[in-house]
This record gives C-alpha cells, sequence and structure tokens, in this order.
C-alpha cells in the first residue's frame, strides 16, 4: 500500500489580481507520486474568486524549502523528491496550466478538492509541478497537498 505525506505551505498573502505560487513539488528520479487531496482556505474579507491552478515550470523559484510529512506513527520513509518549496517570492520560469487541472473558488471558504475522487493527478517521475493561485482580493490562504508514494 503506498505511504501517503502532507505538504502545507502554513499560511501566506496573497495581493490581489498577482499570481503567487505557493507550493512546488517536483518529483524524484525514480519515483512518481499520486495526489489525493488539495484543500484551500482563504479568509478574504468580501466576496471575490481565487483561480487555482496545477501547473508545470522550468525552473525552480525563490521559496522556503520544506520536507514533506508522512501522515502516521512512523516518519520514515522519506517522501521521494526534488526541492520542495512554498510560497515563492520569485516565480518559477516558464510556468503552464494548460492540461492540467484548474479551480475558480469563490470567496471566503473552505475547500477540499480531488478527495474523495482519487486518482486524477497522477505526476510521473522527474516532474516539475507547481500550485499558483491568484486571487481577485487580498486574501491569506493555506494550501494542504496530500500525497501518495
Amino acid at each position: 500500500m503506498p505511504l501517503q505525506y502532507v505538504v502545507t505551505n502554513l499560511t501566506t498573502s496573497l495581493a490581489a489580481a498577482t499570481g503567487k505560487v505557493i507550493v512546488e513539488l517536483p518529483t524524484g528520479s525514480t519515483a512518481g507520486l499520486t495526489v489525493i487531496g488539495l484543500e484551500v482556505y482563504l479568509d478574504a474579507a468580501a466576496p471575490g474568486s481565487c483561480v487555482v491552478e496545477w501547473c508545470t515550470y522550468a525552473t525552480t523559484g525563490t521559496g522556503t524549502t520544506v520536507t514533506a510529512t508522512k501522515w502516521g506513527s512512523a516518519q520514515s520513509p522519506a517522501a521521494i523528491l526534488g526541492t520542495v518549496k512554498i510560497n515563492d517570492s520569485v516565480l518559477p520560469g516558464t510556468i503552464a496550466s494548460a492540461g492540467l487541472p484548474s479551480w475558480i473558488l469563490p470567496l471566503p471558504g473552505s475547500y477540499s478538492l480531488l478527495q474523495p475522487l482519487y486518482r486524477e493527478m497522477w505526476q510521473p517521475e522527474s516532474t516539475l509541478r507547481c500550485i499558483r493561485v491568484t486571487s481577485t482580493l487580498a486574501s491569506n490562504i493555506r494550501c494542504n497537498v496530500i500525497f501518495e508514494q
């Protein structure tokens, strides 16, 4: 049975109408992953919308490096990933979302995407993927990416 892991971006602020990469999730050269859950929490003070895009990128951005956390009591084995980053202050190079899922979410709100739909988001080995968000209003966002490997 595959092991489950989570990467969270903690909480970060979004400027209105400005795209931000909140999670870079590159797979390692020997293992892919399957995203089984995506939880998004937005605390805007007024109604609006936020576009959440699953994207590819060519070169990494400038963000905080984090380690995926294994769900369960034992914290090993570790996930086989490239360098995972959150809350990029400089966007990755050549971001593209064509052919990948995206969502338009009403603000404010808390959303659990993909669960219980299962297996929509297979990511092969050596693939650079990220989550880019663009909000119509200034807001804070927290995102959990839950995956199996």
